[in-house]
């Protein structure tokens, strides 16, 4: 089976975003705006071949689909260290940082509109073993999160786990990835003055305010300490974690919002916080032509994968529920299309 690989912009961009781990694109390419002016079958029933006019198309449950032709994929990876990225010069390949959060947006530019699918850190993929001077040594299957851990720490490691995501999507392009580390979260936090969430979990024995059930505007500590704790709490499935990110996520993005919208220099002032945290392979250019697009784009509820945790010999292990997945990926990323479209595998 041959697959085409959509090209991606290999630029840097230091020039980005207020974003966290999160709905951000969208909220990147509000912040880009403001300051320039002051994108059930079985497994032999999924196959994907080359067409005449090189546009992805795969075979899901006795029907064609071609990959939407207007959209632009952006893969959002949250790091667990604690240190600056987009500042540095060299990276190292002694690398321990991890992909702990990982989001994949989807912007429509037909139906303007954005897709988010959430996906579980612990989700077992094939993920590519790379050498010091990052050759592929093998591949192995293991948690999606440790993706990043193969690689230079930076735009190789981001590379890597954008890899693992396309192949977890059956070869899905994904054109651009923005990687931030668990400080954003603090420098959004209070960007926005603190975020309002009805707490979850009871985190009394960490923030004695923290009570289940109760409304709690949280300060940059707790906020980090609600979407990273799971060891501390009675749950501590990265399941029920992700919960609460979404929640939080949904509640920091409408504060965000707001913000850009309300306060002058807003944008500009919170993104040299925030840019020597992150590191993306996107350009001015290529950010500025997805804000001509996305700017006032209707976000859709944030989707999560179903699927089942297993305990595995060492770490938690999350399976997807196969047929669910298939149509999720095919209902969010593909549509219909004539058999005339497609010509015979080579």
């Amino acid at each position: 089976m041959k697959k085409r690989r959509i090209s991606r912009n290999g630029v840097f961009g230091k020039v980005l975003v207020i974003t966290l781990l999160i709905v951000l694109a969208a909220v990147a390419v509000i912040c880009l705006h403001q300051w320039e002016k002051s994108r059930d079958g079985s497994e032999e029933d999924y196959e994907t071949l080359s067409t005449q006019k090189e546009r992805q198309i795969i075979r899901y449950n006795g029907q064609w689909y071609g990959l939407k032709e207007n959209i632009e994929t952006v893969l959002l990876i949250g790091l667990d260290k604690f240190d600056e990225l987009a500042e540095k010069d060299e990276y190292t390949y002694i690398n321990d940082r991890r992909a702990d959060f990982l989001m994949l947006l989807m912007i429509d530019k037909q139906t303007e509109s954005v897709s988010v699918i959430h996906i579980n850190r612990d989700t077992m993929a094939e993920i590519r073993v790379l050498g010091v001077a990052g050759q592929v040594l093998s591949t192995k299957t293991a948690q999606i999160a440790l993706s990043f851990s193969y690689g230079d720490g930076g735009a190789l490691s981001c590379r890597n786990t954008m890899n693992a995501v396309s192949g977890y999507f059956y070869d899905l392009p994904i054109d651009h990835y923005i990687a931030v580390t668990m400080d954003a979260v603090g420098i959004l936090n209070d960007a926005v003055g603190g975020v309002t969430v009805t707490v979850m979990d009871d985190f009394t024995d960490l923030y004695p305010k923290m009570r289940q059930g109760e409304a709690v505007k949280l300060n940059s500590e707790q906020a980090l300490a609600y979407v990273r704790s799971r060891s501390a709490l009675e749950d501590k499935t990265n399941l029920h974690r992700m919960e609460r990110q979404r929640q939080y996520l949904t509640a920091l993005y409408s504060a965000l919002r707001e913000k850009v919208h309300s306060v002058e220099n807003f944008s500009v002032e919170t993104l040299a916080k925030v840019n020597k945290h992150m590191i993306s392979d996107c350009s001015i250019n290529t950010l500025q032509d997805v804000v001509n697009y996305t700017v006032d784009f209707e976000m859709k509820p944030i989707q999560s994968i179903e699927g089942e945790n297993k305990t595995g010999e060492k770490f938690m292990e999350f399976y997807p529920d196969e047929n669910k997945f298939k149509a999720l990926v095919v209902d969010t990323f593909y549509e219909p299309v004539d058999e005339s479209e497609v010509s015979s595998p080579q």
